[in-house]
């Protein structure tokens, strides 16, 4: 059986949204504590509280700080705070991937190198513990393939460092290109920084779930309340069985090309992903007047269409596409990683209808490795294979 997290952000996700969800669904409070006193923070205190939002009962997780007088922290000095605690290695790493992630989105939009991003809200006490429970949480569950929703975009402006910012947060949409959103719904800022932070570190899916047998459910409570929603964040545990499959319908987009230079493809490509493409093909073919020419085949999700045409007209010949609705089914998969003695190296993991497993390294992990002149391709899988069986 194949162990299932979907996060349901009906209300969005923050980072205490997410620690009280994962907190109500584990009931690990007293294991909570103890971990965070292995992180070198000191002068804040936390509180774990049952109570409701637009009448729906949940968790509450607030980090209490006396005093706020602690300036920004930078990136390096995030990350040596948290490889210095006696958190359990894959949350530690995870709460380092989140960091990382957050200072590269920050750079992105501020034009400046992840290093030089100082954290403002984000870097406070507070940040760092939502994050490092958030990841603790998260790794005692155990190994699961994680699913999000459709997320809610909010409305409106949002108070920064840097003034007012729209909703979302340019940072926030920068952590989660190629996720699907609903901009304009619900009232202020319902996904922060720190939650798209986590959904990243926690690597999930946005495709839709495989069918499962829900065990448990938890439900993180928010600290404001939204007119004519309930402000929460429910995270469902649940069991696929062997081979589960997914399945989603999604859109075939296809242009037929004769009078490009095929050179033009790469960036095509590339920006079709950023847009939110699923996967993309050039396929030969030969046109009218027997011209030799391409079939440009993207997959995406319907909400991302008009994103990714205007990536294949702005940089293709094309002056026309056509599109078409496909169903797919989906074999249970999960993402994980595993430490190799040439570094670390993710691998994707696939549930056969037998029950077998079949797992790939990511091949530009591996690449990186060879590169490096470390091991060749063969030493690499050998390693990971034998790595990711124990």
């Amino acid at each position: 059986m194949t162990k299932v997290l979907y996060f349901d952000c009906y209300s969005g996700i923050a980072g205490d949204m997410t620690v009280a969800a994962l907190l109500a669904l584990t009931g690990a409070e007293k294991e909570l504590r103890r971990a965070l006193r292995g992180i070198p923070v000191r002068g804040y205190a936390v509180s774990v509280a049952k109570g409701s939002s637009g009448g729906l009962a949940g968790t509450r997780f607030t980090v209490k700080i006396p005093s706020r007088r602690a300036g920004p922290r930078n990136l390096p000095e995030i990350v040596s705070l948290l490889r210095r605690s006696s958190l359990p290695d894959g949350a530690k790493s995870r709460a380092v991937d989140g960091f990382d992630r957050l200072a590269a989105a920050e750079a992105k939009v501020h034009g400046t190198k992840k290093e030089k991003v100082h954290f403002h809200e984000v870097g406070a006490v507070d940040a760092i513990v939502d994050i490092a429970a958030a990841c603790f949480l998260f790794d005692l569950i155990g190994t699961a393939a994680s699913y999000c929703s459709p997320l809610p975009g909010g409305t409106g402006e949002a108070w920064s460092a840097h003034g007012k910012l729209p909703v979302p947060g340019p940072a926030t949409l920068a952590l989660l290109t190629g996720a699907p959103w609903r901009f304009g719904e619900g009232d202020g800022e319902l996904v922060t920084p720190t939650g798209a932070a986590l959904l990243r570190a926690f690597g999930v899916s946005f495709e839709r779930p495989p069918e499962m047998t829900v065990r448990r459910t938890g439900i993180g409570l928010g600290h404001r309340e939204i007119p004519g929603r309930p402000n929460v964040l429910r995270v469902v545990e649940g069991e696929a069985s062997s081979g589960a499959t997914g399945r989603d319908r999604v859109l075939e987009v296809e242009a037929n090309i004769d009078d490009m230079s095929p050179q033009r493809f790469e960036l095509l490509m590339e920006r079709a992903f950023a847009a939110g493409a699923l996967d993309v093909a050039i396929l030969p073919a030969t046109m009218k007047k027997n011209r030799p020419g391409w079939v440009l085949r993207i997959l995406c999700p319907e909400e991302r269409l008009e994103m990714v045409s205007a990536a294949v007209f702005s940089l293709s010949t094309a002056i026309g596409l056509r599109f078409h609705a496909c169903d797919r089914l989906k074999l249970a998969r999960r993402t994980g990683e595993v430490a190799t003695r040439y570094g670390r190296v993710r691998v994707k993991e696939a549930t056969l209808p037998d029950g077998s497993v079949r797992a790939v390294p990511e091949y530009d992990d591996v690449k990186r490795i060879v590169r490096a002149g470390r091991a060749t391709f063969e030493e690499v899988a050998l390693e990971v294979a034998a790595k990711w069986r124990r």
